[in-house]
Formats: C-alpha cells, sequence, structure tokens
C-alpha cells in the first residue's frame, strides 16, 4: 500500500506540474497536422530514462474513435478533472479522470443505442468468403468533436432499430454530465436519386466543427451495397440538417466514398473544406467527383478539385486516392495528400488543377512516391493492385528548430519517413530521415506529434505488431521517435515485451498533458507516460536491524 500511495502521488504531480492541453477533435487542429505544440513534460530525454505504461481503463468494446481530452471539467458532485473521452463500438461513450490511475470508474457514461451487429452489413466481396473488415459490431466509429466552452461534444452513432431497420444519429452530449442535449432525425439526405443509405455507408471520418456547424463524411461499409461519398452539414445548436454535397450523383454505380482511413476532413481559415475521395465516377458536369481531392464551400458547393490523370485506372485496381487524409500544411496555401498508389501529391489550394493533364507534375505542385512500389507476391505480376503499398495513416507535420519543417508519414510495408518542406514550400523529394519498415500487410503506421514549440519534438505511432490487420484482429505496439532524428526511444515490443493489446486500425495515439492515451480493440484504454520513480524508503526499513536498533537511529517504536 506505501509503494501504491508514492507511485499514485508521484502521477498527481506530474499532472499538476504538466501545462495543460485540450485535445478536441481527429488529429489535433482542422488542419489535421496531428500536433500538440505545447508538450513540456514528454521529452526525448525524459523518455529515454523513464517513460513507460502507467495504467488502463475499461470499456466494453473496440475504440474506433480517437481519444478527446478537456482539462479542468467540472463534473457535478464529482469536482474539477482533467477528462479523457473514450467512444465505443457498442454506442457506448464514456468520461475518465485522464491523471488517476485507480480511478476505473467513470465519471460518466452515456449509451446511444443499440450497436449493428457485423453480419448485418451488405454482401460484399469479403463477407462472401467469410472476411469481415469490422466485427462483431459496428457503433461509434469516427472521432468526436468537442467546445470546451460551450461544455458540448458532437458524435454520430449507427445504430440497430429493428431488423431492416439501421441508421444514424448525430448527437450533442454535456461533457460534464454525459446529459443527451439534442438527437438529429436519422441522417438520410437524397441528391438527384441519390440516397444515403445507413446500412451501406460508414461514417469513418472524424467530425468536423467549424462555420457553425458540424460536418459528417460517409465513405462504405467494406463497400458492399451501392453507396455514393457524402459530406453533410447540421447546425451545430439545433442538429437541424443544413446542407449536402454528394460525390457521385445520379451515377448507378455510385461510389465515392470519402472515407479517408478515419481522419477528418479539414478546414482552412475561410471556414472551406477538403476531402479526397476514393474509387469512383469523374465528371465535373455531372458533379461527379471520384479520385479526387475536393475543395468545398462552407454550404458544400465545389470551388476547386484536383483528379489525377490516372484515375481511370485507380479505380479498375481499387487503388482509391482517398485512402488517407489530407493534410492543410501550416503557413502556406497548399495541401498535401497521398492514397493507395503511394503517391504524395502537393497542391496549390488557390489553383488546385482540376483533371491533371498526361503525367506530367502540372498542375500538381509535385507529386512523388513515399511507399515502396512493388511487393514480392505472385499475383503483382498478374494483378498490378498488389504492387502498390498504401498510404492509410494520414501524413503529420512538424517544424524543427533544428531540420526545419518536416512531413511525417508511414505507408504500409514501407519504412517511416520524413520529408523537409521549403523553402520554397516545396518538398525535396528525397526523404530526410528513414526509419523502421511498417510491418507486412495493411495498415501501417498511424502518426501524432507531440512538442514544446519547434523543440523536444516526438513522433508517436501506433501499428500492429506483426501481422497484417486488414481484416483481422491483431496485436499491436506503440513506438516512440526523435522526430529530428527517427531514432526509436522507447516501444512496447522492446522495452514492454509483455505487454498485451489488440491494435486500433487506423485510430493515432492522443498526446496531452505528459501522457499518451491508446485506443485498443481490447476493451480498454491504454496510458502512458513517465513512470514516477518511488521515493527511497528510509534507512531503517532497509537495514535489516532488528526494531530495537531501528529506534535508537530516530525510528519510533511500533
Amino acid at each position: 500500500m506505501r509503494l501504491l500511495a508514492i507511485v499514485t502521488l508521484g502521477l498527481l504531480l506530474h499532472a499538476a506540474a504538466a501545462p495543460a492541453q485540450n485535445v478536441l477533435t481527429q488529429h489535433n487542429d482542422v488542419a489535421r497536422t496531428g500536433a500538440n505544440l505545447q508538450e513540456t513534460e514528454l521529452t526525448p530525454a525524459k523518455v529515454r530514462s523513464g517513460f513507460g505504461s502507467l495504467f488502463s481503463l475499461s470499456v466494453d468494446g473496440q475504440i474506433y474513435a480517437q481519444p478527446l481530452v478537456v482539462n479542468q471539467v467540472e463534473i457535478p458532485g464529482k469536482g474539477v478533472h482533467n477528462v479523457v473521452y473514450v467512444a465505443t463500438m457498442k454506442n457506448n461513450v464514456y468520461a475518465f479522470d485522464a491523471d488517476h490511475p485507480n480511478d476505473d470508474c467513470p465519471l460518466w457514461k452515456r449509451n446511444l443505442g443499440k450497436p449493428v451487429p457485423y453480419k448485418l452489413i451488405p454482401l460484399n466481396w469479403g463477407s462472401l468468403v467469410g472476411q469481415y473488415n469490422i466485427k462483431p459490431f459496428m457503433g461509434i466509429t469516427s472521432t468526436p468533436v468537442i467546445d470546451p466552452d460551450g461544455g458540448k461534444m458532437w458524435l454520430t452513432a449507427k445504430v440497430y432499430v429493428a431488423d431492416d431497420d439501421i441508421r444514424y444519429y448525430l448527437y450533442t452530449l454535456d461533457i460534464r454530465t454525459g446529459e443527451l442535449l439534442a438527437t438529429s432525425p436519422p441522417i438520410q439526405p437524397e441528391v438527384d436519386k441519390a440516397k444515403l443509405e445507413a446500412r451501406n455507408v460508414l461514417q469513418r471520418p472524424g467530425l468536423l466543427r467549424a462555420n457553425g456547424m458540424v460536418y459528417l463524411a460517409f465513405g462504405s461499409e467494406f463497400d458492399g451495397g451501392l453507396y455514393h461519398g457524402w459530406l453533410v452539414a447540421f447546425d451545430e445548436q439545433t442538429l437541424e440538417q443544413k446542407y449536402v454535397f454528394c460525390s457521385t450523383p445520379g451515377d448507378l454505380l455510385g461510389e465515392g466514398g470519402i472515407w479517408q482511413a478515419g481522419n477528418g476532413p479539414a478546414a482552412d481559415a475561410d471556414g472551406n473544406l477538403y476531402v479526397m475521395t476514393g474509387n469512383g465516377a469523374y465528371d465535373p458536369d455531372k458533379n461527379r467527383y471520384g479520385s479526387s481531392f475536393l475543395k468545398l464551400s462552407p454550404q458544400l458547393k465545389v470551388l476547386d478539385w484536383f483528379t489525377p490523370s490516372d484515375y481511370l485506372k485507380e479505380n479498375l485496381e481499387d487503388l482509391d486516392l482517398g485512402s488517407a487524409g489530407p493534410l492543410l500544411i501550416p503557413g502556406s496555401d497548399q495541401i498535401v495528400g497521398g492514397g493507395k498508389e503511394g503517391i504524395f501529391y502537393l497542391l496549390d489550394r488557390k489553383n488546385m488543377g482540376h483533371l491533371q493533364p498526361g503525367h506530367s507534375v502540372a498542375p500538381a505542385l509535385q507529386q512523388f512516391r513515399v511507399a515502396n512500389h512493388f511487393s514480392l507476391s505472385f499475383l503483382s505480376l498478374f494483378i498490378p493492385v498488389f504492387g502498390y503499398h498504401h498510404i492509410h495513416g494520414s501524413p503529420v507535420y512538424w517544424n524543427s528548430a533544428a531540420k526545419g519543417p518536416m512531413v511525417y508519414v508511414w505507408p504500409e510495408e514501407s519504412p517511416l519517413k520524413a520529408f523537409h518542406y521549403g523553402p520554397v514550400q516545396h518538398f525535396d523529394p528525397k526523404a530526410a530521415l528513414v526509419g523502421p519498415k511498417a510491418p507486412k500487410g495493411m495498415p501501417g503506421g498511424f502518426l501524432s506529434i507531440s512538442a514544446n514549440g519547434n523543440h523536444d519534438g516526438l513522433l508517436w505511432a501506433s501499428s500492429p505488431l506483426k501481422e497484417d490487420a486488414f481484416v483481422k484482429i491483431v496485436k499491436g505496439k506503440l513506438q516512440v521517435y526523435d522526430a529530428e532524428t527517427l531514432e526509436l526511444l522507447w516501444s512496447t515490443e522492446k522495452n514492454e515485451p509483455d505487454e498485451d493489446y489488440n491494435f486500433s486500425k487506423y485510430c493515432p495515439p492522443t498526446v496531452a498533458n505528459g501522457k499518451v492515451y491508446l485506443a485498443t480493440f481490447s476493451d480498454r484504454l491504454n496510458v502512458y507516460g513517465i513512470v514516477p520513480t518511488p521515493a527511497p524508503l528510509p534507512a531503517w526499513v532497509t537495514s535489516g536491524q532488528p526494531a530495537g536498533k531501528r529506534h535508537a537511529h530516530g525510528r519510533p517504536k511500533l
């Protein structure tokens, strides 16, 4: 008990000393940089000397949504807490004290309806052979968004109502109590004979809050049934549906999903939105924008776009451009992103270029390969899709004092890489830093950055331990690298080999207030940080002397 009290006190003192940082949206901000630049407790030196597991928090299901953190939340009857919010695939939302290792009971918990059993998804090529991308339930798959000043959280859930009735809803919760403040009507917009069918779509990208709206993006559920890509805007106060965009209206095959491996739509200072679509028809005269970067107004009107010249090839070979999300590069008018072909595209947000002519670099400012190209699969000789390694983990950005602006990415079956950006707002296509290769198969590594401004940068990565996570639930590992060198500083595989948890696909680590919050598919949230060193025990405890002798050295009689 004495040792437990010492460790608990150490954690509390750590929490009190750390600066307050909130993580309110997927990948930290609406530019989707993935960076927390106010972190002073976690530094390369401290991680080298004393980082590790602190505690875990039990939940009732798989965690697909990135955990969010809000500091100094007053919980009625329970005082003020730093709170970590966790949503599960069983449609439960939890609020936990973010700092206490012994408080495994949530501050509050809210259920949003029955989740959908995985075998109710539409038939697709995977389910026909017994493979399911998600199992055993579909519920809350996207990262919520929080307004700390208004004390509100917005999130969506896929709800099983009856045998043939599956619906999506948008909810508003009170972050202090979990009270359900508002629920939208069932989300089922229509555009030019295209209708959002909840059974066929997955609301995978993180939510975006901008322009007094909450924006939701939809792709397919493992390519099953007829689906389209959707963006839907709701008034954040009333949850009234205000604007709708469909990526492939009127097309018999549909497609054009917006899934981005969970990365949320990005937004610029003017409130314009940016997304990347998957395989689908391209015909701007009919408002069809498959396999494209899109810039949309706050009212979801297409303002500009970029479509690679080989979009037909991408469609035929299932090479979704939108298998990861876009990053708006800070301090510039540029956007970067890439998909299953493993190619980065750098674009000017003021003139994105529309359909790319031929294979020249124009109108893209740059395009270059960041992922390994050829696999050793025999199938790659006959089916070209097996010759590519995909980008699923969206890129992250950090401006290092020593190295300058850097963008980091970790495609599947490829090395972790950092690319230098600038000084003329272009990339050096030769990687400035190269790290280890991702495990075999999908989906590569999912990244976050923590730093104290442009110093003490750490790159955090969640990935499978060894196996392919395409349709299997596999073991995971957490790693941390010095962001200026890509030196591996710590990993569960190396430093805590007995750490056993299932990898949460497409979910980056959340870093705040000296701690790292890692979603898992093991019905728990893992929490890591600087492990407090217990105070040394008094000499009378360790001397082995009899009680009388201890009293002679000043220890009171027992």
